[in-house]
């Protein structure tokens, strides 16, 4: 559907944060992506956090969050193509998942997205993604694998697409997944779900697999973070309180992959005395013998919900 004329006049002229004295415009997000080298044509997978700029000026949340979805397509042109996760967990939770009517656990702006025209929504029960535009239907088509080179992030991986962190921490960065199962990284292991699918109104069974951390270890991509934007990989420009940040992923997988080949627990919390000593005592259990990883894993799971 074409916006009004009222919208694309409201979009020209209506601040939508303000930071430090500064009224933030549709016209400065737009910017930020070009600044942060996103180019015509380009597919990018969009983490959002839309708190994260300032404070806000409009209290319709329509146009808020329309503006912002269309200055990333105004970046990306008519032949890009926009990928933002809708991820539900539906599965994890033992629930069905239900393609047109499961909402997005990950933000409200990834909700608002999902629910536009022309947009389509893979049929993954956990990690299910909302695409728009040029390659939507073949990057749909993915398998029942999370990170494997079938999924959304192998895909996008082959396709030359890049990651765009919309005022949201890299720490958000659900690629880093897919580069930790092609690197086989010892503190994660293949674990199946199963349960109901809702296609159209049709339910059938699913199964999916899941390259799962133990819960004993915990995630940190600071290290990583710190050494994209230090060599200039990763660009940042800054948009009131907050960033956009944006990544090639094959720039992001290759700079990841190295990091584990010097450390293999260099995406994992590392650099505290008692991080880096646990995890450097559990190596050898997790290389050789992991049944004692597996019954702390079990142990810290049941702990950890209550």
């Amino acid at each position: 559907m074409e916006p009004s004329k009222s919208y694309t006049e409201k979009k020209a002229y209506e601040p939508l944060y303000e930071h430090e004295g500064r009224k933030i415009y549709h016209a400065h997000f737009v910017k930020a992506m070009k600044d942060a080298g996103i180019n015509d044509g380009d597919a990018v997978f969009v983490h959002s956090r839309v708190s994260a700029f300032g404070k806000l000026l409009t209290f319709d949340k329509n146009f808020l969050m329309q503006s912002l979805i269309d200055s990333v397509k105004d970046a990306v042109g008519s032949e890009g193509t926009i990928i933002m996760p809708t991820f539900s967990y539906s599965f994890d939770r033992n629930e069905p998942f239900d393609v047109d009517n499961t909402q997005s656990t990950v933000g409200a702006l990834t909700e608002f997205f999902r629910k536009q025209d022309d947009v389509v929504r893979t049929s993954h029960p956990n990690h299910s993604v909302s695409i728009w535009g040029s390659n939507k239907y073949d990057l749909s088509n993915t398998g029942k694998g999370t990170f494997d080179e079938n999924s959304i992030f192998g895909k996008l991986y082959k396709l030359d697409g890049k990651i765009v962190f919309f005022g949201a921490p890299f720490q958000s960065c659900t690629f880093i997944h897919y580069i930790e199962q092609m690197h086989k990284v010892p503190y994660r292991h293949m674990k199946k779900f199963s349960g109901k699918v809702i296609i159209n109104g049709n339910e059938h069974d699913e199964e999916i697999s899941f390259y799962a951390k133990y819960s004993i270890f915990f995630s940190s991509f600071s290290r990583l973070e710190k050494h994209l934007l230090e060599k200039g990989i990763m660009k940042n420009a800054q948009v009131g309180a907050g960033n956009i940040m944006a990544v090639e992923c094959k720039d992001l997988f290759d700079e990841g992959y190295k990091l584990l080949d010097k450390d293999i627990f260099s995406l994992l919390k590392n650099d505290q005395v008692i991080f880096g000593l646990f995890n450097k005592i559990s190596y050898p259990f997790l290389r050789y013998f992991p049944l004692p990883i597996k019954i702390l894993d079990k142990a810290a799971s049941k702990f950890l919900s209550g």
